[in-house]
C-alpha cells in the first residue's frame, strides 16, 4: 500500500468497499478469517499464538529421485538399474555400512553423527498416483482419497482441531507467492509473506512515521459488526500488526550476539530458512513454517541437477541449525523434508529418471531421534517398476502431531497411524 494523497477514513473504507463489492481478490477464506476476529484494534496487538515446539516443512518439489539421494550402495542392483547415473559406492557419503547419501550431500554428515538427522526410507502411501498434482493433493492433504478432493491441508486442521489458530495469521507462515494447500481451510489465516523483509506497508517519500500513525488510527475506527467495512478494517488491521511483528523480529535477531552462522550464497532456500531463524529468534511465536525448494523433474540429464539441489538442502539445513543452536533454539525446532513421489528404479534414456512411488524423507533438528529408520526397499522386488513403500507418510505425521506438536492426530489425518520413534 502506498500513499499519493492524503485519504479520509471515509474515502478509504468507501473506497476499500467498493473493491470488496467486485469480488475481484478477496477470498472467501480470508472474508470468513477475517469476520472470525478476535483482534483488538484499539490495542494493535494480535492475539497471542500458545507457545510449543516449532515445525519447519520443506516442499522438494517435483518428485525427488529418492534412490540418489539415500543409496543402498552395496547393492549389486543399484548399479544394474542405473548404469549411467548411478553413483560410486567411493563417493558416497556413507552412513552405515550399506547405506549413504549422495555426495553433494556431505553436510548432513555432521548432523548425522550429532544424531540430529533422521534419514527416513521407503516412504509412500498405498495405491500411489504419478501424478504431479494429485500425488501433491495427497501429501498436503494428509488423504490418499484423491477422488473425493479434499480441499484443507492437514496442517491447517491441526490449526482448527488442536485450537491454536487463535486469531493470529502468523501462526503459521509460507515463504513464497501463494498459500499451500498444506495450510489451506475456511478459518486459519496463515500468512504468505514473500521473503518476509518486503512484508508491510508502503509509504511515499515524506513523513512515514506520521503516515502510518494515519494508517493505524483508520484501521482502530469503529465500524458495523459484520459489514464489509468491518472486514476491510480486520484485514488492514492484522496486516499492519503483523508487519510490526515481523519487523522487530528482524531487528531482535541483527543485535543477537554470536549470530554468524553462515549461510550458502546465491540460494533461495537458504535465505528462506536463515528469515524463519529470524522469526524464530526474534519471538514471533509462529508454530509451522513452509517453504519450497523446486527443480526434482529430472526426466533428462538428471546427475548435475539433482547434485546442485541435494547439496543446496542439505548446506541450508545445516545452516540453519548452526544458527538456531547459536540462538539457543536448535532443540526447539523439527525440520521436515518431503516430495511427492520417487522416481522409478531403472534410469532413461535420457539420463535421467520418470515419475516413481515411494522414496525418502529427512527429518532434523536437536529434538529428535537420529538414525536411519526402516530397511531398505528391495530393488528387485519391485511395484510395478517402482519400490515398494514400507512406512505409510501419515505415520510421519501423526508422530509429528502426537509427539512435537502435542495434539491428537486422529482428528487431524481421520484415523490412526503406527507412530515412530524419531522423537
Amino acid at each position: 500500500m502506498s500513499f499519493s494523497k492524503p485519504t479520509t477514513r471515509r474515502e478509504f473504507l468507501t473506497n476499500g468497499l467498493t473493491f470488496v463489492g467486485l469480488g475481484l481478490a478477496m477470498p472467501t477464506v480470508l472474508m470468513r478469517a477475517a469476520q472470525a476476529q478476535t483482534f483488538d484494534p484499539l490495542a494493535m496487538h494480535l492475539p497471542p499464538i500458545p507457545g510449543g515446539k516449532i515445525l519447519v516443512v520443506i516442499e522438494m518439489s517435483g518428485g525427488n529421485d529418492g534412490l540418489n539421494t539415500v543409496i543402498p550402495y552395496t547393492d549389486l542392483g543399484y548399479a544394474k538399474a542405473r548404469p549411467v547415473i548411478g553413483l560410486p559406492a567411493n563417493d558416497v557419503v556413507k552412513l552405515s555400512s550399506s547405506i549413504g547419501l549422495h555426495p553433494s550431500m556431505g553436510a548432513f554428515k555432521g548432523l548425522f553423527e550429532k544424531g540430529q538427522l533422521a534419514v527416513m526410507t521407503g516412504v509412500g502411501y498405498p495405491n500411489p498416483n504419478r501424478s504431479h498434482f494429485q500425488s501433491m493433493d495427497v501429501w498436503q492433504t494428509g488423504s490418499t482419497e484423491v477422488d473425493v478432493r479434499e480441499r484443507t491441508g492437514w496442517l491447517a486442521r491441526y490449526f482448527d482441531k488442536a485450537g491454536h489458530f487463535q486469531g493470529n495469521p502468523l501462526s503459521g507462515i509460507t515463504l513464497g507467492s501463494s498459500l499451500p494447500l498444506t495450510l489451506f481451510s475456511d478459518d486459519v489465516p496463515a500468512s504468505v509473506i514473500g521473503s518476509g523483509t518486503d512484508f508491510g506497508f508502503k509509504s511515499d517519500a515524506g513523513d512515514k512515521k506520521q503516515q502510518m500513525e494515519a494508517l493505524r488510527a483508520l484501521y482502530a475506527q469503529g465500524t458495523v459488526a459484520g459489514s464489509n467495512a468491518e472486514f476491510v478494517r480486520n484485514v488492514g488491521s492484522d496486516a499492519y500488526s503483523s508487519s510490526l511483528e515481523l519487523k522487530k523480529a528482524f531487528n531482535d535477531y541483527d543485535v543477537k550476539a554470536g549470530s554468524t552462522a553462515k549461510y550458502p550464497a546465491n540460494s533461495g532456500l537458504a535465505s528462506g530458512l536463515q528469515t524463519i531463524a529470524k522469526l524464530i529468534t526474534g519471538g514471533v511465536g509462529t508454530r509451522v513454517y513452509y517453504v519450497g525448494l523446486g527443480g526434482f523433474d529430472t526426466h533428462a540429464n538428471q546427475p548435475r541437477q539433482h547434485a546442485n539441489l541435494l547439496g543446496d538442502l542439505s548446506n541450508s539445513i545445516t545452516a540453519f541449525y548452526n544458527d538456531l543452536a547459536l540462538q539457543g533454539r536448535a532443540n526447539d525446532v523439527v525440520t521436515m523434508t518431503f516430495s511427492e513421489f520417487g522416481r522409478r528404479v531403472k534410469e532413461n534414456g535420457s539420463a535421467g529418471t520418470d515419475h516413481g512411488a515411494a522414496s525418502v524423507m529427512f527429518l532434523a533438528g536437536g529434538g529428535i531421534k537420529g538414525g536411519i529408520y526402516g530397511d531398505y526397499p528391495s530393488l528387485t522386488d519391485l511395484d510395478d517398476g517402482d519400490l515398494r513403500m514400507h512406512t505409510d507418510y501419515r505415520s510421519v505425521y501423526a508422530t509429528l502431531l502426537d509427539k512435537w506438536l502435542a495434539t491428537n492426530s486422529q482428528p487431524v489425518l481421520g484415523g490412526s497411524f503406527p507412530h515412530l520413534n524419531f522423537v
